[in-house]
């Protein structure tokens, strides 16, 4: 991917720049001919308000919604009442204070334990669980409620699934899973009754490691699926379908912030990585916990650095696949505006081209697999679905107004 330049923004992760190393992307903090703009921080800033007419950035307009646990069980909520079987893959959810008394008497006649997360929280902080039968008092703050599933465990002990989803285009959709990922283990075995055994949050539970080494709580899920009883394809399969059904919930509210704020010229001009947080029951069944706006790319072993660097090189080939843009931007970055630019982009049939062949290719050689659009027969039931996200008005959501 030679050729194309990135300025990069508030950097945190060391990751980020040896993936840039690999990919061959010179950067620095502020370069208007660069092509790319990249952004690490979790701050919901406005990303497109300074971006140049052929600039594209890696934040996607409102998909915080997908990744703030109040919004995101309001859209599973609202997509339940249409598609009840597809969206059974999220927990029983109640949004506090709001549904505070029906979680209260679900916690006194339901047989399960229940569980709450407070809205923007992070590192397992605030999180209680609930047994049978107990007394809970709701508390006035933003936060949810849900069911606890008994997970699959491997030696005895509760783990879930840490999956990178590549959202590279809103319109037309394009939605990539990759092919590995993070299985994040409880430090205690199951029956402990602490929080070790309970919440498998990698910054929490590598304080309870003691004599054990971080590759007992922090491992590639590819090692673990041969302790299945699972093939790889199934498996992925499984969370391919959940991802994309996730994605499909918030579509409408991507559309709307792209063409409010960065449309496309006719190449996407924003792509993102979302982190899917995936538990699995006893039936290897996957149910979507939450989604991370700006997933950690911090790295504790070896292969854990060689993965997640890998995969943000991969990333960035696929959701910017410019490298022929950057050249006619360093030979003019004058005298551009949007209109002209983008009729320029139109009127470059060659260009275009160059655009596919560089995506293709980086699509091809990376671990990224494509699941929206699928070639598979439950393309159709997405079909029908992103109708009805379509037609549908726009939900009501705790602390957003369209």
């Amino acid at each position: 991917m030679s050729g194309v330049k990135a300025t990069i923004i508030q950097l945190k992760f060391n990751s980020v720049i040896q993936a840039f190393q690999e990919a061959g992307i010179p950067y620095d903090e502020n370069n208007p001919s660069a092509v790319l703009v990249w952004h690490d921080t979790l701050n919901l800033i406005d990303y497109y308000k300074f971006l140049h007419p052929w600039q594209v950035v890696n934040r996607i307009p409102y998909i915080h919604l997908l990744c703030r646990k109040s919004s995101f069980a309001r859209l599973i909520q609202h997509m339940k009442e249409y598609f009840p079987e597809e969206y059974s893959f999220v927990p029983k959810t109640y949004i506090l204070p709001f549904e505070g008394k029906r979680l209260k008497k679900a916690i006194a006649k339901k047989n399960v334990r229940h569980i709450i997360k407070p809205d923007g929280g992070s590192l397992g902080v605030g999180i209680t669980i609930i047994d049978p039968g107990n007394e809970y008092a709701p508390e006035d703050i933003l936060a949810v409620g849900q069911e606890y599933i008994e997970s699959h465990t491997i030696d005895d002990r509760k783990y879930d699934l840490r999956v990178y989803v590549l959202v590279a285009s809103v319109s037309p959709l394009t939605v990539y899973v990759y092919r590995d990922g993070v299985a994040r283990f409880c430090s205690s075995a199951q029956g402990a009754n602490s929080v070790y055994s309970q919440i498998t949050n990698v910054g929490l539970n590598k304080f309870n490691v003691g004599e054990k080494s971080m590759e007992e709580i922090s491992k590639l899920i590819s090692d673990i699926i041969p302790k299945m009883q699972i093939t790889p394809e199934e498996l992925w399969s499984r969370i391919d379908r959940v991802a994309v059904l996730t994605i499909l919930s918030c579509y409408k509210y991507f559309e709307k912030g792209v063409n409010d704020f960065v449309k496309s010229i006719p190449y996407p001009r924003c792509f993102q990585i979302l982190g899917f947080d995936i538990l699995l029951d006893k039936d290897l069944m996957p149910h979507v916990l939450e989604v991370n706006y700006r997933p950690s790319l911090d790295y504790y072993r070896p292969p854990e650095r060689r993965m997640k660097v890998s995969m943000i090189r991969d990333a960035i080939r696929i959701g910017c696949p410019l490298s022929q843009v950057q050249a006619c931007i360093s030979e003019r970055s004058f005298g551009w505006d949007g209109e002209n630019f983008s009729a320029f982009i139109s009127q470059s049939q060659n260009l275009i081209d160059s655009i596919n062949n560089e995506k293709k290719s980086a699509v091809k050689n990376s671990k990224f697999v494509r699941v929206y659009p699928s070639t598979d027969k439950i393309q159709e039931t997405y079909n029908n679905i992103l109708a009805t996200v379509k037609s549908l008005p726009f939900a009501l959501i705790p602390g957003f107004n369209v």
